[in-house]
């Protein structure tokens, strides 16, 4: 038997290792402390468009980028990036979705009362103010058109499009979207932080 020259056995060991490491599910990050100010973020983040919202902010809890939503149902994969939620757009609302085990488990540190700000291109932020926080089971956790449980009206079952209105159909307010995990499931529920704009005088 024909013995493989060793460059090409590093080769193999590498691809087979790329290919284990590309089909594991990314690691769950900490919801630590950003270590950045708003002015530093929005000079970070700023571009020459300035109506294009690029990043979120929220005091001591997460300073993360903005990515637009390739399709309905997609969400990024990439570490401390939400995705702008394009059905929201059509509501009049600002959605923002991350999987719970990426840049949604900054939402966790998140209270009603919390300051949120988007930045856009030009440096500029608007201020957003948490006012409720809603968690709903989902009877079919893997089903985009799963019907839903409010766990603190556990009697009433919500259809998915009643609840897409519900949560993004009031105009000008900002939603972040993530998944509720348990019972080793990571899309057992979601969970949603809506916030209302600070108009400033």
């Amino acid at each position: 038997m024909k013995m493989l020259p060793l460059k090409y056995k590093f080769i193999i060991i590498f691809a087979a290792l790329t290919i284990l490491f590309s089909t594991l599910p990314a690691t769950p990050v900490a919801a630590s402390s950003n270590r950045i100010s708003l002015e530093e973020f929005k000079s970070a983040m700023s571009t020459t468009n300035s109506s294009k919202v690029v990043g979120v902010y929220v005091n001591d809890v997460m300073a993360v980028r903005v990515v637009k939503q390739s399709s309905d149902s997609h969400v990024t994969n990439i570490a401390n990036t939400v995705t702008r939620f394009g059905q929201a757009d059509k509501l009049g609302s600002i959605g923002l979705l991350a999987h719970n085990y990426l840049a949604g488990a900054y939402f966790s540190q998140i209270d009603i009362g919390t300051k949120i700000y988007l930045v856009y291109g030009d440096g500029s932020s608007k201020e957003y103010k948490v006012t409720s926080i809603e968690q709903y089971q989902a009877l079919s956790p893997d089903d985009p058109y799963s019907k839903f449980i409010n766990l603190d009206e556990p009697d009433i079952k919500v259809s998915a499009s009643n609840l897409l209105y519900e949560m993004y159909g009031t105009n000008g307010s900002l939603v972040l979207q993530t998944c509720i995990s348990k019972e080793g499931n990571l899309t057992w529920g979601r969970q949603f932080f809506i916030a209302s704009p600070i108009n400033k005088d």
